[in-house]
């Protein structure tokens, strides 16, 4: 099958990655035009991952005190609680067995775990800008996750609970948000990684159900509002396109910085590999 497109590192000697994904920046487009202001791709990624986690903590502050201040009071509060009450309603041993296991699959403990097993697992592969990818997305999703709920403060639903409240506020849901980060990062590098349909369509398909499935336990188990919900779904893809354009700007640095240090008769560091 056709392997990898080209190599690249954070220090300019080699990285696996597949040309033409939506990480690749575009010759002498927006990303290559901002890699030049930095003096190499972890200056680019420290700071590309800073300004994207002031503009979502920013937005979802925002839009936090929005709904709080003057959403709820006109309507969209009866009806967060028509429906965690639906919810409520709804509780049987099953369910209550099930969504425990729904709500620690975007616990910080699993997310956390899961993230150290698939960067250690791209260290030894020495994907670094996969790293920096799923990196900078978690970073991004889980500091402007803390600066909301403290901003915002929002209790949680005024139903029986079934797991103990975090110290954080209600808005938005941290479980929900990290585990759509968590995932659909896992995709948009294995789709990159490979040309097996297979396991693109797998990861793909863990990218929708799990962040669905963790969302509706943390609402059946009356941990969060349905507008939590619809505000960290919101926080989880402003995240993941910070991400992205925090990888295409420290790719494009990597990139610069190699030709800058690469001698004029030296081949190209993006190299054509040979199809098995």
């Amino acid at each position: 099958m056709d392997d990898i497109a080209h190599r690249t590192h954070f220090d300019g000697s080699s990285d696996d990655s597949v040309t033409g994904t939506i990480l690749d920046p575009q010759p002498d487009g927006p990303a290559a035009r901002v890699a030049r202001r930095f003096r190499g791709p972890v200056r680019a990624w420290a700071a590309t991952t800073f300004l994207g986690w002031v503009v979502m903590a920013s937005v979802l502050i925002g839009l936090g005190l929005l709904l709080v201040a003057e959403l709820l009071p006109e309507g969209v509060g009866a009806w967060d609680r028509s429906i965690s009450a639906w919810f409520v309603a709804q509780r049987t041993d099953a369910l209550n067995g099930a969504t425990a296991f729904g709500s620690m699959l975007g616990s910080t403990f699993v997310v956390v775990g899961i993230a150290v097993v698939v960067g250690i697992a791209l260290a030894i592969g020495r994907h670094w800008l996969a790293i920096g990818f799923l990196a900078a997305g978690l970073f991004i999703e889980v500091g402007s996750f803390l600066a909301a709920t403290v901003a915002v403060s929002r209790p949680r639903p005024s139903v029986a609970q079934l797991d103990v409240a975090p110290p954080t506020s209600s808005f938005p849901s941290g479980h929900t948000a990290a585990a759509l980060v968590l995932y659909a990062s896992l995709a948009i590098i294995v789709w990159g990684l490979t040309d097996s349909r297979v396991l693109r369509m797998l990861f793909w398909a863990l990218a929708v159900v799990v962040p669905i499935f963790v969302a509706l336990s943390r609402l059946y188990r009356g941990m969060h509002h349905a507008t939590d919900i619809l505000g960290s779904v919101l926080l989880a893809i402003g995240s993941l396109l910070c991400a992205i354009v925090v990888t295409r700007v420290s790719t494009a640095a990597t990139l610069a910085r190699a030709e800058l240090h690469e001698p004029a008769n030296a081949p190209s560091v993006v190299k054509p590999e040979v199809s098995v």
